[in-house]
């Protein structure tokens, strides 16, 4: 007599387990989950950087940026400046992670779909730490653990204490996404902030080399759009 014949509801229960194993938050399978690989062209979005309902802190934090001391002119360039320039980004797609590889400052954002929590007391990063998870068809991913600081050459400030929400929802056949960006951070803003913009595949297109200089006493922008 097999093990399976000698306890057939054990075997049933491990073989349903498996089963769910294979399938990504939002019930869908590995196969049935949209492939966002390749490079994709990216949108600003508008973003209401005097317009938006900000704390007194976030006003202060807005009225108090100086364009000429801009971190991104020491080649030091944070997640908001990132996630909102119009540079292209490599998708990378596996089942337990994305990478986004991003032609601006040649960053590279880990986004788990494993199943993992954001870490308890881990330091602040430039990049933070982003999970995601399938809604259906959209890929929905959240990202804490951000040093502080500016969504735009023109300002947007972020605390350390955000949290950033995107939804990407594929449309026209895959050939785009529709990305939600919704800033939560009510140390400088009453209510969340939301953008959208769209990113396109661009089939061919390959991440360029991004050289950056360091310019201490400039303004203006390297490269960012």
């Amino acid at each position: 007599m097999t093990p399976q014949q000698q306890n057939p509801q054990l075997h049933r229960g491990i073989a349903v387990w498996l089963a769910g194993c294979s399938m990504l938050a939002g019930g869908l399978s590995w196969g049935q989950v949209p492939d966002l690989s390749g490079v994709w062209d990216q949108e600003r979005g508008q973003w209401p950087v005097n317009d938006a309902p900000y704390t007194a802190a976030g006003r202060a934090a807005q009225d108090g940026w100086v364009q000429d001391e801009d971190p991104v002119l020491l080649c030091t360039i944070h997640f908001g400046r990132i996630l909102s320039a119009p540079l292209p980004v490599e998708i990378v797609q596996d089942e337990e992670r994305l990478l986004f590889v991003y032609e601006y400052d040649h960053q590279v954002r880990r986004i788990w779909l494993d199943g993992r929590s954001h870490p308890q007391d881990e330091a602040p990063t430039l990049m933070g730490h982003s999970i995601g998870r399938w809604d259906d068809s959209t890929l929905v991913v959240e990202t804490q653990g951000l040093k502080a600081g500016y969504m735009r050459p023109e300002g947007q400030p972020y605390s350390g204490n955000a949290r950033v929400i995107e939804r990407h929802t594929p449309i026209d056949g895959g050939a785009a996404l529709a990305v939600e960006i919704t800033l939560v951070d009510p140390e400088y803003y009453r209510q969340p902030l939301v953008v959208n913009r769209i990113m396109r595949r661009v089939p061919g297109l390959e991440i360029a080399e991004y050289n950056c200089t360091v310019r201490p006493h400039l303004g203006g922008e390297l490269g960012e759009g």
